[in-house]
């Protein structure tokens, strides 16, 4: 598939689909915070729930992206949407100039929207 077959709107979805392991973690943090304050309390807390099915997403996403063929794009993603890092910082990563991150960036959305959506098709 080609970057024409791919619409702008897959591609968001697909960013939005990454960023969701930052979010989850962020999500972690917050139910081990409201856990600690509860026990302080003396209340109880029933985030099992929240966490389990956050980890579970974090899993999916991470699984995705390790799914991916090896390449610098797969690197990115990682270094992107798993450790949290920025595009500037994965540039020295991964030994590039900084422009050069960004269009790896675009690239590698690209080839994750369409992994995805073949991903879609096979279910």
């Amino acid at each position: 598939m080609t970057k024409d077959l791919i619409s702008k709107a897959e591609i968001k979805e697909t960013e939005d689909y990454l960023n969701g392991y930052a979010l989850n973690m962020k999500l972690l943090r917050l139910c081990k915070y409201e856990k600690d304050v509860s026990l302080r309390d003396g209340e109880e807390n029933e985030t099992f729930g929240d966490e389990l099915l956050a980890r579970a997403k974090m899993f999916e996403v991470r699984h995705f992206i390790m799914g991916l063929k090896n390449s610098n794009e797969k690197l990115l993603l990682y270094y992107r949407y798993v450790r949290g890092e920025t595009v500037e910082r994965c540039a020295v990563l991964l030994g590039i100039s900084r422009s050069s991150a960004y269009r790896l960036r675009d690239r590698a959305l690209i080839l994750a929207a369409e992994q995805r959506r073949k991903n879609a098709a096979e279910l």
